[in-house]
């Protein structure tokens, strides 16, 4: 059996509704749509958890958050918990790391082999947001003070992944013996909201308003949902969109210069491969007044997938639902690596080769919210044929089932209008949800957490395999 060799290209954030392939008028995304039509891209893909390090968890361990307790961006995958990386170096394959993983704890590895540029963001718990003496102006912009500096310019976030690409050129460009898995990981299109400043100019004159918000929808929003609308000015708004814009089109030359080179390493040493795009959520960006992740929205649940090359039909889309689960099962089947024990994701290489397209296929996604006033909230979504539905524990009467193909801003609350696909959706999206258990086991990790981040904000231990953050970084936008 041929044996490809695989690049992941791994985004962090990005709004699966703003490539020109899936519709989108206005952003440029010129490589990842040459990349759609050389391969097959699924329009209905979407996260496991609507969060950085859960999403990456699960994208990991093929398992959803409740089965890891991998909630939280502190949280850490078991050290004894395999990832389809190690499926994949057990075939003999070089696993490397070039940029962002967002793992945490002295694990920066989870079956990778090499690391070539490690992460941006602190390894150790106690050591981030407000924080951080390495930014600069620039503190907390990577986490909740994200509209704190807009615009035009240089920024760590692009800094980072021009850093990252550098290495992962280069890394293509040396001979391997080994056959390759390269998973490359930028920062961005995820804030802080700066673009290079031509694009940022170029986005700020024709970005559009928000579709949906308050006075279009037909229902409110949860007081959960509620509690992360921001006030924010218009222009400051106008300005983190098309920012958001201008680091897409970055993100797309960046992903055209990684895949050129992807094809000359091919061809030199004579190898098939596989390219995938991917991302772990996406960004609200203003729909429903909402920004960044942290809902089953479109903008912050679906994301980008596709697949290009060995094994692959080109120029196909598939409707029904995936999931960021499913990329590890497809590549393990792709080169006959053993598969991960109880996986929640499945193999799409049967789809990916012409098979037929899923359609009744159901997908979730969880979270879990913390608040002063309502404590911890377990959520789900459930996907399945054209059906969307959202659930947040404590707030039953205000669940939420939209008709994605008729309406994909989600502006039409139709659980009343579909009583039967709503219970049959409901009793699936309730089956074996353990809404105690997960409370319970939480509130210990939270305890566990506060702890680590005493220690690690007291402690004077190094992290060997963080990216620095150079001077040039730290300048504030021109535009």
């Amino acid at each position: 059996m041929s044996k490809p060799d695989i690049l992941i290209f791994l985004s962090d954030q990005h709004n699966a509704m703003l490539t020109g392939f899936s519709g989108d008028k206005i952003v440029r995304t010129p490589n990842m749509d040459k990349l759609a039509a050389d391969g097959t891209f699924f329009k209905a893909a979407y996260t496991p958890s609507p969060l950085c390090v859960p999403a990456r968890s699960a994208f990991l361990s093929g398992l959803l958050p409740e089965k890891t307790m991998c909630f939280e961006n502190g949280s850490v995958l078991p050290g004894d918990r395999a990832t389809f990386i190690h499926s994949i170096a057990a075939e003999g394959y070089e696993t490397v790391l070039c940029g962002r993983m967002h793992f945490m704890g002295e694990d920066q590895r989870h079956g990778f082999t090499k690391r070539l540029v490690g992460d941006m963001t602190p390894l150790i718990w106690g050591r981030g947001g407000d924080l951080r003496k390495d930014l600069g102006p620039y503190v907390a912009t990577l986490a909740n003070r994200y509209a704190k500096v807009v615009g035009g310019g240089t920024s760590p976030v692009l800094e980072y992944d021009r850093a990252v690409i550098a290495a992962a050129l280069e890394y293509l460009a040396a001979p391997h013996d080994k056959p390759q898995c390269v998973v490359v990981g930028t920062y961005g299109p995820h804030h802080t909201y700066v673009a290079p400043p031509e694009l940022f100019k170029e986005y700020l004159e024709k970005v559009p308003e928000p579709v949906a918000n308050e006075k279009n929808r037909n229902f409110k929003l949860n007081e959960i949902l509620a509690g992360k609308v921001p006030d924010l000015p218009d222009d400051t708004k106008h300005r983190i969109k098309a920012a958001y814009y201008g680091m897409i089109t970055q993100l797309d030359s960046q992903l055209g210069e990684v895949r050129s080179a992807w094809e000359v390493y091919l061809k030199r040493q004579n190898r098939e491969g596989v390219f995938v795009y991917i991302s772990d959520h996406g960004d609200q960006i203003g729909e429903h007044g909402l920004y960044n992740k942290t809902t089953y929205f479109e903008g912050s649940a679906a994301i980008p997938m596709i697949f290009e090359g060995f094994g692959v039909q080109k120029g196909r889309s598939i409707t029904g639902a995936v999931s960021l689960l499913d990329v590890g099962p497809t590549l393990c089947e792709m080169i006959g690596a053993e598969p991960l024990p109880e996986q929640d994701g499945k193999s799409l290489a049967a789809q990916l080769a012409g098979g037929p397209d899923q359609t009744e296929r159901s997908v979730l996604s969880e979270f879990l919210d913390r608040s002063a006033s309502h404590g911890l909230t377990p959520s789900r979504m459930i996907r399945k044929g054209k059906w969307k539905y959202v659930a947040y524990a404590g707030f039953e009467n205000e669940d939420l089932m939209f008709d994605i193909s008729a309406d994909p801003h989600e502006l039409h609350n139709c659980i009343l209008e579909h009583p039967k696909e709503a219970l049959e959706l409901h009793d699936e999206i309730y089956k074996d949800w353990d809404i105690p258990g997960i409370i319970k086991k939480s509130q210990i990790m939270f305890k566990h957490m506060h702890l680590l981040s005493r220690w690690g904000a007291a402690v004077d231990v190094p992290e060997s395999e963080r990216w620095l953050i150079p001077e040039k970084a730290r300048q504030l936008p021109v535009i």
